[in-house]
């Protein structure tokens, strides 16, 4: 758990990951996915901003984790302003694409259509489940 705290707090004194407003990291389409790593309970770790949620390419057979909500969630991993997501464990080494899944949705922010191409991040694996390299392609859409 201290990892991913220092891998997000990294990530926001680069600027990588900006503060959002109140509520702006939960609104908009998917964007700023980033694969942080196994957690302490076995689970893949990834983070994103955004209405909707992620998945993995090369398993699309692989099912989020839903028996946490976004509190406990926060609670665990640190309020960084983003939502996390879990996943059973692959095999490691290996690359990965994650690619966000955009939930259509209007309100006082006003209207977000899904993208036609989401954002994606591809991250290479360690053995021990670490990120090695991440590369990032974002809808700039919502910025």
């Amino acid at each position: 758990m201290k990892n991913f705290t220092s891998v997000l707090t990294i990530l926001l004194l680069l600027g990588i990951l900006e503060n959002a407003s109140a509520l702006d990291w939960m609104n908009g389409p998917i964007r700023d996915i980033y694969y942080l790593g196994v957690s302490s309970d076995n689970r893949m770790v990834i983070a994103y901003r955004g209405m909707g949620s992620v998945y993995i390419k090369e398993s699309r057979g692989l099912r989020e984790y839903r028996d946490s909500n976004w509190m406990r969630k926060n609670a665990k991993y640190g309020n960084y302003q983003c939502h996390y997501a879990e996943f059973p464990l692959i095999s490691f080494p290996m690359t990965i694409s994650i690619v966000g899944n955009t939930l259509p949705h209007s309100g006082r922010r006003g209207t977000v259509r899904k993208p036609a191409v989401e954002t994606w991040t591809r991250a290479r694996i360690a053995a021990n489940g670490t990120p090695i390299s991440q590369n990032m392609w974002s809808n700039k859409s919502w910025y």
